[in-house]
């Protein structure tokens, strides 16, 4: 089994949460702006530009497995070597082009 990449877990987790939420008709839709805005008032998170801009990404590549299949079964498998890998480079590639915003300390 490969090993859990520990960079980018929090948004890997915060897109579990947010997809078990999601709303489906005839197909999947997509995470709303809305829901997302009310996971981080309701659960504390503060998601920067570049973590929402991953998790839109990682949306958009479930969704098509979803509504091409018919079934969520990406989401109940165990991960293989090169979906590591492909998260890996997902996950870099939307760092690599986010803008650094400092935050005031509570």
């Amino acid at each position: 089994m490969p090993e859990t990449p520990t960079f980018g877990v929090h948004i890997w987790d915060w897109f579990v949460e947010l997809h078990n939420s999601r709303q489906s008709g005839f197909s999947a839709n997509p995470i709303s702006f809305g829901e997302i805005e009310a996971f981080c008032r309701l659960t504390g998170a503060r998601i920067d530009p570049w973590e929402l801009s991953v998790i839109r990404r990682m949306d958009q590549v479930v969704l098509s497995i979803i509504n091409k299949t018919g079934k969520p079964d990406v989401a109940h498998r165990q991960p293989t070597e090169s979906d590591v890998a492909e998260a890996k480079l997902r996950i870099r590639g939307a760092a690599k082009d986010r803008r650094i915003v400092k935050r005031k300390k509570d």
